[in-house]
């Protein structure tokens, strides 16, 4: 079977460590379903460049190839491996055979699936190859509820039975992500996302003045939401509030980054709203860090969410952050504290809340400083990769166990 020709192939590569040698380094396999723009794609750049390279070699792999997405030559800039097959579907054989050999290639020590075609392919290959797989949940359990019910079962039957550890960003999701699973509690994880502080961190020489006026046309007060323009991510509701805070205050702009299915209706109601020159669509951007640190206010208006990364990077560059309650957003912000909550599909909460921070400067900035302050300590991403390095080395020495309890085929 493949997991005997798998020891087979592998066997002959590993050796015993002498006193003056380095032990070998974990094999990691970081699959995902394409290397685009979302935030668990962000999520691999800041592993790549956060893990322990003494310890660990990270294999990245997008079972299709994206189209206009920098993240690919991101990550090779940061000299790690990275491959894109070319998957058909969520059951494709050929791309699954094509992992499988280099799973077995590269002698894979334990593999991390994101998304839920990678989830599929990856928890098969796994079980095919005789390596643990661990997955994470990026987003509640209503991201399932799209799906076809195929794909709804496939998922749910592949992590039941072929997942060691499911991840998900924040305590609030453990219950819910085991229920629709089907999985013990003990089997679900809480590791909250983590972010490149320095990255996003304002510098001393950065010009806030000169990057609203390349942007803006001019220095004005400036809200920001970074996200796919998709239905969840509400920014239909965003757009009335941004109609009552433009009434109140003429000199404000919002500016929304990020590209996606609703984009064209969302450009149509910017017109009937008569926001043309006030609400600016930038589409996809490579870079948004500048963007972040030119913003006053980042506002999310999502009906749910898991624990968006796009929150800890605006957070990190000194933004005031107000976003609904939803999810694991109430995780990282403390209200009142580090930034605003406001309960969600309500425009009117979400405009009083803006203006009421664009009309006190004082509480802007104490707001932006204590937010930064807060990511850097709970969210720095090499404390984030060290639990993922941790989980990792738990799962292969339990995989380790398990095989050794496994009966012996031998004659006697």
């Amino acid at each position: 079977g493949w997991l005997a020709k798998s020891n087979r192939s592998t066997k002959k590569y590993y050796w015993h460590t002498g006193p003056n040698e380095m032990p070998e380094k974990t094999r990691v396999l970081a699959l995902i379903d394409f290397l685009g723009n979302g935030g668990a794609e962000t999520l691999l750049r800041t592993q790549a460049a956060s893990f322990d390279r003494a310890r660990f070699d990270l294999h990245i792999v997008g079972l299709r190839k994206a189209r206009r997405s920098p993240l690919a030559g991101q990550l090779r800039d940061l000299h790690v491996p990275v491959t894109e097959f070319k998957q058909r579907n969520a059951y494709d054989i050929p791309a699954l055979t094509l992992l499988i050999r280099y799973i077995q290639r590269h002698r894979i020590d334990i593999i991390h699936t994101h998304l839920l075609a990678s989830d599929i392919m990856g928890r098969m290959a796994g079980f095919l190859t005789g390596v643990p797989v661990i997955s994470t949940v990026h987003n509640s359990r209503k991201d399932f509820d799209k799906e076809p019910l195929r794909r709804q079962l496939m998922e749910r039957w592949t992590g039941k039975l072929l997942s060691a550890r499911m991840i998900v960003v924040t305590d609030l999701l453990r219950h819910d992500i085991s229920d629709w699973y089907g999985v013990p509690m003990e089997r679900v994880v809480a590791i909250p996302n983590g972010v490149d502080v320095d990255t996003f961190s304002r510098g001393p020489k950065f010009d806030v003045a000169a990057e609203k006026r390349l942007m803006l046309g001019g220095n004005y007060p400036l809200i920001t939401n970074v996200a796919r323009l998709v239905p969840e991510k509400a920014q239909d509701l965003l757009l009335k509030a941004a109609r009552i805070v433009i009434d109140a205050r003429p000199d404000a702009r919002f500016v929304l980054v990020g590209d996606g299915p609703m984009r064209t209706a969302l450009e149509a109601q910017t017109h009937e709203l008569g926001l043309e020159g006030k609400v600016i669509f930038t589409g996809f951007r490579n870079k948004v860090s500048d963007i972040l640190a030119a913003t006053d206010i980042f506002v999310l208006s999502s009906h749910y969410e898991g624990l968006p990364v796009a929150l800890l990077e605006a957070m990190a560059a000194g933004c005031v952050a107000i976003c609904t309650d939803v999810g694991g957003v109430s995780q990282v912000i403390r209200n009142g504290e580090n930034g605003l909550l406001v309960p969600p599909g309500n425009p009117s909460a979400l405009a009083g809340t803006i203006l009421g921070v664009l009309n006190d400067q004082a509480r802007c900035e104490r707001l932006a400083h204590t937010a930064h302050n807060w990511v850097e300590q709970e969210y720095g991403m090499r404390a984030w990769s060290a639990k993922l390095e941790k989980l990792y080395l738990e799962e292969i020495k339990l995989a380790k166990k398990r095989r050794r309890r496994l009966p012996s085929c031998k004659p006697r």
